[in-house]
């Protein structure tokens, strides 16, 4: 016997990086007309709030229909602009009322596929980043993004307990989109293994790519965890991928060795050990917002479901990698100043050289006449 979802949504998440910084003060005045709804919000009746520094604009961009092979579903697109230079475009699915797992599964699937998501983010993502060109810092827009699902699920058969439910469905096969392919024993244990509760009647299940939320009264706290999350790893990819080009941009002028008197004061290597130095400070800055983002989650569920978020999108090593990128460019960065300083050095040296001789050389020019004069 299937399982039946009667109430449910799925949550299709497209982040990319658009610039330096957004402010969004000056974005929510640029978007009056369009922004809908108050900045990013969590529960606070039994909990504590997440608090966030500057909370997202959240923007309302309208109603599509998505084309699927298994059908066409109505959706709703939502946006957050956050202050660290990020749009995250999220398309808002129901579930269909009646829909049995494997159609959810097969859903699923499709989706993953599906190039009308893509174009569907990334039109609205290009038609808002239009609109908020005079509040960007540095517009330039990173090539990579991040996607991510998440399924939530309020009202199916056998939802009474959550725990026995994720049992008697195929979990793995809709966390991973395997449609097709029947997932090994050990694959579904370690996905159902890594499930988190709040209370009873409530449970996440968070990987890599999708989410499973089982949420009866439809709080959307941990997906908006989840998103959060999102932001911040391809904060952390832009700058793992920023540093790499930095470093070889270093490494190939180590190896070219030029350097002109023309650019004397202001060479090719202070240029880019002033730039090195710049995008230090800049990490320093992210980093420092994603740690305390870390500390101010006081909800003991939600900060269970960011830290899951985080093992998952491995945010550690994405830092620890950053972190020897880092180092090495500040080891690079001292080279070239040394190396820039003793050419300095040497210049100003052939420099007085040259002015003793200016002077000396007329004075022993006169002598020499005096003495043919003799």
């Amino acid at each position: 016997m299937s399982t039946v979802i009667q109430k449910g949504t799925i949550l299709v998440h497209r982040v990319f990086d658009i610039g330096g910084e957004i402010s969004l003060a000056r974005a929510e005045q640029l978007l009056s007309g369009d922004a809908k709804g108050p900045r990013l919000k969590f529960a606070t009746d039994t909990r504590k709030a997440i608090i966030i520094k500057e909370a997202p604009l959240k923007v309302d961009l309208g109603e599509e229909t998505l084309d699927l092979p298994s059908g066409k579903f109505p959706l709703r697109i939502f946006a957050r602009i956050w202050n660290y230079g990020v749009i995250s475009i999220t398309l808002d699915i129901p579930i269909p009322p009646g829909c049995d797992w494997k159609a959810l599964v097969t859903t699923a699937s499709e989706l993953e596929a599906a190039e009308g998501v893509d174009l569907l983010s990334v039109s609205r993502k290009d038609a808002l980043k239009k609109k908020l060109l005079p509040c960007v810092t540095a517009p330039a827009e990173w090539e990579i993004s991040e996607d991510y699902i998440t399924y939530i699920i309020e009202r199916a058969d056998g939802l009474e307990n959550p725990r026995d439910f994720i049992k008697k469905v195929d979990v793995a096969e809709l966390i991973l989109a395997e449609a097709k392919e029947h997932l090994s024993e050990e694959s579904r244990a370690f996905i159902i293994e890594s499930a988190i509760q709040y209370s009873n009647s409530d449970l996440a299940i968070i990987d890599w790519n999708s989410a499973l939320l089982i949420e009866p009264d439809g709080e959307r706290d941990v997906a908006d965890v989840i998103e959060f999350s999102l932001t911040h790893l391809l904060e952390f990819r832009y700058y793992d991928d920023l540093l790499e080009r930095k470093l070889d941009e270093l490494y190939d002028a180590m190896d070219k060795k030029r350097e002109t008197a023309a650019n004397f004061f202001k060479n090719f290597y202070a240029d880019i050990a002033e730039d090195s130095s710049l995008k230090y400070m800049e990490f320093s800055e992210f980093l420092g917002r994603v740690e305390n983002s870390l500390k101010t989650v006081g909800d003991p569920y939600l900060a269970v479901a960011f830290r899951a978020s985080a093992l998952e999108f491995h945010f550690d090593d994405w830092r620890k990698s950053i972190s020897r990128k880092m180092e090495t460019l500040a080891q690079i960065s001292q080279i070239l100043h040394g190396e820039v300083n003793t050419r300095r050095s040497h210049w100003l040296e052939i420099i007085v050289i040259i002015l003793i001789a200016i002077e000396v050389v007329p004075f022993l020019y006169i002598l020499l006449r005096e003495g043919k004069a003799l």
